[in-house]
């Protein structure tokens, strides 16, 4: 996160920017999806074997795994949509692995354990979703009335805003909590150095070194929280994760944290000018089982926004 001496004190940002990430992503008012017609759009691949698959194929792959990890776009709705379609088709072949929410924390289990059916377009209410800065619940219900659809129960992934913040702030964790996490295991260097770089650069390299590793403590605790929350939601058919593509990636997030085989799926925006799966970094047998591919949501330049905000 360096780039130029910015006006804005750099403890307020490290501060909002670790907030973020305990308690979502901005919300992103979005006018819909663009390149519709790209060639990849729709196309599902399988990384090892760089072949392309229909849904049937796929959906099969994910009905056999124990764990299934989504991830997503969080702002794109038909990301969300193809998620609740893997969902149904894993509960179709007679399973009942549990959901496990990134968007969720231990304040949020209580509503989704008592969600129903005929409340799911008023469960976000009850989630404080959006007051907590989750894209529309609107756009994340397909997820909802597919796993109550087929009974499938519902668990928070994501520790709580103040376990986030203590962590963030170089708090030490709890001799049970170290357990339950299985805190001892820590990112290598190279897992370290590729975070981040990752960190910096979506957070438009406005932050200095100091305030990277506080951000890469959170993103290991979440990726270790959502671990946990899997084998305790496991009740002996498995579990599914819905969360960011960040978190499901195999080398460094929620997979490698299991430490088991898993179902891991990207579901990756095209782009203009890049016509060939290849062309993606999430085409990587290292990081993902499958891509899917989809339109692109329309967002605004952040940086160029933070910047112009803060040279103003």
């Amino acid at each position: 996160m360096l780039r130029r001496t910015v006006s804005v004190g750099f403890g307020a940002l490290v501060f909002a920017f670790v907030s973020a990430l305990a308690v979502g992503p901005a919300r992103s008012e979005t006018a819909g999806l663009l390149l519709r017609d790209h060639p990849l759009v729709g196309s599902i691949w399988e990384t090892a074997s760089g072949r392309q698959l229909d849904e049937a194929a796929l959906f099969a792959a994910a009905r056999d795994a124990n764990w299934v990890l989504l991830g997503e776009q969080h702002t794109n709705a038909d990301h969300h949509r193809l998620q609740a379609r893997v969902v149904a088709a894993v509960a179709a072949a007679g399973r009942r692995p549990a959901v496990v929410w990134e968007m969720a924390g231990p304040a949020q289990a209580e509503a989704l354990a008592a969600a129903k059916l005929d409340d799911v377009e008023t469960l976000g209410k009850a989630l404080d979703w959006e007051k907590r800065g989750w894209p529309s619940w609107s756009i994340y219900q397909p997820i909802a009335e597919a796993a109550l659809t087929h009974g499938l129960k519902m668990h928070p992934g994501n520790p709580s805003p103040e376990t986030t913040r203590d962590v963030s702030r170089g708090a030490p964790l709890s001799k049970e909590l170290k357990e339950r996490l299985d805190w001892s295991l820590e990112y290598d260097g190279d897992q370290l150095t590729a975070l981040t770089a990752l960190l910096a650069t979506s957070h438009c390299n406005a932050l200095p070194e100091s305030a990277l590793k506080p951000m890469a403590d959170v993103q290991r605790l979440r990726d270790a929280w959502m671990a946990a929350s899997l084998r305790q939601a496991d009740g002996g058919s498995g579990a599914i994760l819905i969360a960011g593509s960040e978190h499901v990636r195999e080398d460094r997030g929620v997979p490698w944290r299991l430490g088991e085989p898993v179902f891991s799926l990207a579901l990756v925006e095209v782009a203009q000018g890049q016509d060939v799966a290849k062309d993606y970094p999430a085409f990587d047998a290292r990081l993902f089982d499958f891509v899917w591919f989809t339109a692109k949501v329309e967002e605004e330049d952040h940086c160029a926004k933070f910047f112009g905000k803060s040279n103003g």
